[in-house]
């Protein structure tokens, strides 16, 4: 008989993840460590105390083994260095979970060529290296999943003043790169979907910000436009994330998981 609960456990399976010490990659990484899986962790260099700090807190609190790792996923040589690295570290990576990303805010008339290069460089490109590197190894296997972290803003315009176009443009890209390389790797039985966070709590997407940026009128409307009033906390998300990557979604490629509160309903 099928054990659902069962599914959804990961002991013994490697699951790499970026972006591990924001706000949303240390969720995700603590809810994969009860589920059971061992974690190689990435961030970007200048993290390497905050990444140890995870390690013995994962270690000790919950019996699995972590690694960790310093690394730009915008150069795709070093995010090829460290999937190997993994591999020979814990052994083969049956997942990876992208959180990685920056955000910066602007009208489109204030973003520069080199903001816009950035946002680019790393929310896309590097997310795209990064299936690129660890999902090549699932496919010679014929086993794995990955899971993007986008947004709801790669959906919809956000609401002037509270405006970042090139933050927009880029998600809207790892939600398309997250069909197109799933319909690529369903072949070899790699599944590849993504997630899209709403407003939060903490981290780029925190309505505190964008009053700081801009006043306190953005954060009543965000309130009154989602039906459920309120924001999300980090933890809302992570029952999404282990559910993509564990056997419970094992017939699920190329989807989206929006988790706003009900914000695109209006």
């Amino acid at each position: 008989m099928f054990d659902v609960m069962k599914a959804f456990q990961m002991n013994g399976r490697n699951i790499a993840v970026t972006g591990a010490t924001g706000n949303l990659g240390m969720h995700f990484a603590e809810g994969l460590a009860q589920a059971g899986a061992n974690l190689p962790l990435m961030d970007m260099p200048g993290t390497e105390e905050k990444l140890n700090g995870l390690k013995n807190n994962f270690e000790g609190n919950y019996g699995i083994k972590v690694s960790v790792y310093a690394l730009d996923i915008g150069d795709e040589e070093n995010v090829k260095l460290v999937s190997e690295k993994a591999e020979e570290d814990l052994g083969p990576v049956d997942g990876l979970l992208n959180v990685a990303g920056i955000n910066h805010h602007g009208t489109v008339f204030d973003y520069s060529d080199a903001d816009l290069d950035r946002l680019m460089h790393i929310n896309v490109v590097g997310t795209y290296s990064c299936c690129k590197w660890f999902g090549k190894k699932m496919c010679e296997r014929k086993r794995g999943s990955i899971v993007n972290i986008a947004s709801m803003s790669g959906y919809i315009g956000n609401y002037p003043p509270r405006t970042m176009a090139g933050y927009g443009i880029s998600k809207a890209g790892v939600h398309h790169l997250t069909k197109c390389i799933a319909a690529e790797m369903g072949a070899y039985n790699v599944r590849v979907n993504s997630i899209s966070p709403g407003f939060l709590e903490k981290g780029m997407s925190n309505v505190k910000n964008f009053m700081q940026l801009t006043d306190p009128g953005i954060a009543e409307h965000n309130l009154s436009a989602t039906p459920m009033h309120r924001v999300a906390k980090a933890e809302e998300l992570v029952g999404a994330a282990v559910y993509l990557l564990s056997d419970a979604s094992s017939f699920t490629t190329g989807i989206d998981i929006l988790i706003d509160g009900g914000y695109m309903l209006w």
